[in-house]
C-alpha cells in the first residue's frame, strides 16, 4: 500500500504539472475518490495488469469534469472515476459508451445500460446520531426531524453546494412534496460543505445529521461508540456514482482494461472494507456484512429517477431558497 501511495503522489504531481499525456501502456485516471481508495486501485492494477501505469489526476468531481471539458480539443483523460449520475448527465458529451463484461454482475439500478457510464458504488442517505448529545428518543423517520422540536438539533450540508445534500433534499421532496421541503427548511441547520454535516455530529455540535452511510460508518468503525446510523423507516434514498470512458481517450484499450478492474469483485470487496462505500456489485453480501453495513434488501429504498432529479434541480433549489427565507 505504501508503494501505491508513493506512486499516487508522484503521478498526481506529474499530472498537475501539466505533463500528463500518457504513452503506450499508460492510462490517465481523473478521479475524485479518496487517496486510500485510489491507492488500492493502483495496487490492483499493478497486480492484474502490470504493463499498465496509471497517472492519477486528483481533484473534486466538478473541477475535474470542467478540466476534461476544457481539454477536449486535445484530450488527455482516459477515465473519469467517479461522480453522481445526475452530475455525469450534465457532461455526457464528453463520454464514450463502453459495455463492460462486468456490468451483468451489478445491481440493476447501477448498471446504467442506457447511459454512457457504469455505477461503481452508491451512497445511502442516513440519519447520523450522536447519543452523547441526544435528548430523548432518536428520530426514526425523515418526517420525525421535520417537527419543530428538532430545530437547532439537526444539520445537513447546503443542497446548493453538495450533491449528496441535494439527493437528500430531492428525496424529502419525493416523499413529502413542497410542504416537506418547507418543514425541513424551518428546522435544519446548514453546513458549508458535505463533510461539515458528519463532522459536526461526530464532534457533538449536533445530535442528528443528514449524511451518507459511508461517512457515518467510518466513525463507528473508528471506535466512536456514541455514533450510530438510522436508516429511516419511511424509506431512504440512493445516490449512485459512476465511472466513464472519456471520448477520444488517448489509450482506450488500456482504459477499458482498467475500467473492468474497477468493477471486479475483488477490488469492489476491498474498497467497501476500506471505505464503507457501498459497491455496485450484487455478489458482495459477505463483504458488506464484514464491513458492518446492512444488506440492501434489509433497507427500505425509495425509487428516485436520477434524470428527473437533475432536471428539477433549479426548481427545487429555488423552492428551498425561498423556504429558508
Amino acid at each position: 500500500m505504501r508503494k501505491a501511495l508513493q506512486h499516487l503522489v508522484v503521478a498526481t504531481a506529474i499530472a498537475l504539472a501539466g505533463t500528463a499525456a500518457a504513452t503506450a501502456g499508460e492510462v490517465n485516471l481523473y478521479t475524485s475518490n479518496s487517496e486510500d481508495s485510489v491507492a488500492m486501485v493502483l495496487d490492483k492494477v499493478r497486480e492484474e495488469a502490470p504493463d499498465i501505469t496509471i497517472n492519477v489526476i486528483a481533484g473534486s468531481s466538478g473541477t475535474l469534469l470542467r478540466r476534461i471539458e476544457a481539454e477536449k480539443a486535445n484530450n488527455v483523460a482516459d477515465l473519469f472515476w467517479s461522480s453522481g449520475f445526475s452530475t455525469l448527465a450534465e457532461f455526457s458529451d464528453l463520454f464514450e459508451k463502453y459495455d463492460s463484461p462486468q456490468v451483468d454482475n451489478l445491481l440493476p439500478a447501477l448498471q446504467a445500460k442506457d447511459d454512457l457510464w457504469t455505477g461503481t458504488n452508491t451512497h445511502v442517505m442516513v440519519l447520523m446520531i450522536n447519543e452523547d448529545v441526544l435528548e430523548g428518543a432518536a428520530p426514526e423517520t425523515w418526517q420525525d426531524i421535520m417537527n419543530e422540536s428538532w430545530k437547532g438539533k439537526v444539520t445537513m450540508a447546503d443542497p446548493a453546494n453538495s450533491s449528496s445534500a441535494y439527493a437528500q433534499l430531492y428525496g424529502i421532496y419525493t416523499l413529502y412534496g413542497e410542504e416537506g421541503v418547507r418543514k425541513l427548511a424551518d428546522v435544519v441547520s446548514l453546513q458549508g460543505s458535505t463533510s461539515g454535516a458528519y463532522r459536526s455530529v461526530a464532534q457533538g455540535e449536533f445530535a442528528v445529521g443528514m449524511t451518507m452511510e459511508y461517512a457515518a460508518q467510518r466513525y463507528v468503525a473508528g471506535g466512536q461508540n456514541e455514533i450510530r446510523l438510522v436508516y429511516p423507516s419511511d424509506g431512504t434514498f440512493l445516490s449512485p456514482e459512476g465511472l466513464t470512458l472519456i471520448k477520444n481517450a488517448p489509450h482506450p484499450d488500456d482504459a477499458r482494461r482498467v475500467y473492468d478492474l474497477l468493477l471486479s469483485k475483488d477490488l469492489q470487496a476491498g474498497l467497501v472494507g476500506l471505505t464503507f462505500r457501498r459497491p455496485s456489485r450484487a455478489d458482495l453480501d459477505e463483504a458488506l456484512q464484514s464491513s458492518g453495513l446492512p444488506l440492501m434488501n434489509d433497507i427500505r429504498i425509495i425509487d428516485i429517477d436520477q434524470g428527473k432529479a437533475a432536471a428539477e434541480r433549479d426548481m427545487l433549489l429555488d423552492l428551498w431558497t425561498k423556504a429558508r427565507g
